[in-house]
């Protein structure tokens, strides 16, 4: 479906300036943007680091990234 809309003009280029960073055309970008805007719920959700231990041992903590890197890489 076609429609007009009207944008302030600093508007319209800061969304023509990020289109063409991601390589998408203006139009997919503004489906895009008013797609996360109506349906803000599904997006990406941060997750909690793994759990790492022996569960019978003690209580399970998540680790950091540099105790992660030093069990890794020491």
């Amino acid at each position: 479906m076609r429609t007009t809309i009207e944008l302030p003009d600093e508007l319209l280029k800061l969304a023509k300036s990020m289109a063409a960073l991601e390589g998408v055309s203006l139009r997919q970008f503004l489906i895009d943007a008013v797609r996360f805007r109506i349906a803000p719920g599904k997006t990406k959700v941060r997750k909690h680091p793994p759990m790492i231990g022996d569960p019978a041992a003690a209580p399970l903590l998540p680790l950091t990234r540099e105790q992660i890197d030093e069990a890794m890489f020491s």
